[in-house]
């Protein structure tokens, strides 16, 4: 299919998913020759930048995700830590992408929208529908259009490898290194540290206390570090708590009638929403805030900086209120 189908297929998807994040994957999946419901049901909660709050635009979350998933498959699933520095960085340039083509990559700074915690369904009437519709669109194209020139015989640089402003004075294009003369990768293999991500720690913790999740699902989320590519959006973790959530408890868009998936993002009344929507009013009223950078106090520069402060105390209370909160709601259900 042409770039131009693909953006018309993501368009219709946010008409018949109601999900602007599943709007990127789903096409994306289709490109690759990849399927994987797991992760199609995972984002159910991420969009409208994080269960219709605001935060990080589905669009941009669903890309990102999308871009780990086709890394995955080059990869043949063997990742390294160089494999997760490299792939954050292609985001931040993603990302960097989508905020200069449309000014903002969160939802509540649409000054079209007047965004006041509104349903998907909201989001996409008649008056507010162009802003997401072109935002879809745009982001296919951009997508289809990156993952054709790596593909060519002939492809142009990966556009994370392109110079970035002041490349010219010696700086590096991809994340520096904590240590001159050091990659990254390296400089942390060196002193015996292993990666530590946000939604794969979250991710993993539910896993081995509820049996929920997958490790596919788990590496795939390390494009949600440090709010999305370290970019400081949405906060990584609540990501993963939500994707937990939905990976187990989300209806299936492609196995339920429309008229019904209609009402239930009317209404936002269902079993996963139910859950997903405790789930968050308990973590802002613990954190106050959904983006990374707002809750850290801080805008990671690179990978060093963010590696240190996931290690700190301040990350590992978050951690545990969302692990032990999420485990909470889930043994809750299952007794209900």
């Amino acid at each position: 299919m042409k770039s131009t189908t693909y953006s018309k297929y993501s368009k219709k998807l946010l008409f018949t998913t109601f999900n602007c994040a599943k709007s990127q994957l789903i096409p994306l999946q289709d490109m690759q020759g990849i399927h994987n419901d797991d992760l199609i049901m995972a984002l159910t909660g991420l969009a409208g930048g994080i269960l219709n709050n605001g935060s990080t635009c589905g669009v941009v979350i669903g890309g990102a995700i999308s871009s780990a998933m086709i890394r995955d498959k080059e990869l043949s699933g063997k990742w390294t830590l160089e494999d997760e520095i490299q792939l954050l960085s292609e985001i931040k340039e993603d990302v960097s992408w989508f905020e200069d083509r449309f000014g903002t990559s969160l939802c509540r700074e649409r000054e079209e929208l007047n965004y006041q915690r509104i349903t998907v369904l909201g989001l996409l009437n008649p008056q507010k529908a162009k802003g997401c519709v072109a935002r879809s669109g745009a982001s296919m194209d951009y997508f289809v259009e990156k993952y054709a020139a790596k593909n060519s015989p002939h492809p142009s640089l990966p556009l994370a490898k392109h110079p970035r402003k002041g490349a010219e004075s010696g700086e590096g294009t991809v994340f520096p290194s904590p240590v001159s003369g050091r990659a990254p990768f390296e400089y942390f293999r060196a002193r015996g540290e292993g990666s530590e991500h946000c939604a794969q720690k979250i991710l993993g913790e539910i896993r081995e206390k509820t049996g929920i999740g997958n490790e596919k699902l788990e590496q795939i989320s390390v494009a949600l570090d440090g709010g999305i590519g370290l970019t400081g959006g949405g906060c990584g973790a609540l990501s993963g708590a939500l994707m937990a959530l939905g990976l187990k408890y989300a209806l299936d868009p492609q196995k339920t009638e429309p008229k019904k998936l209609k009402n239930i993002y009317r209404s936002m009344d269902s079993e996963f929403f139910s859950m997903a929507k405790i789930l968050v009013k308990n973590f802002i009223k613990e954190f106050e805030y959904f983006e990374c950078s707002r809750i850290t106090g801080t805008k990671f520069k690179d990978w060093a900086q963010f590696s240190q402060f996931r290690n700190s105390p301040s990350c590992d209370k978050l951690n545990n209120f969302l692990v032990k909160k999420t485990v909470e709601i889930i043994n809750f259900k299952k007794a209900s």
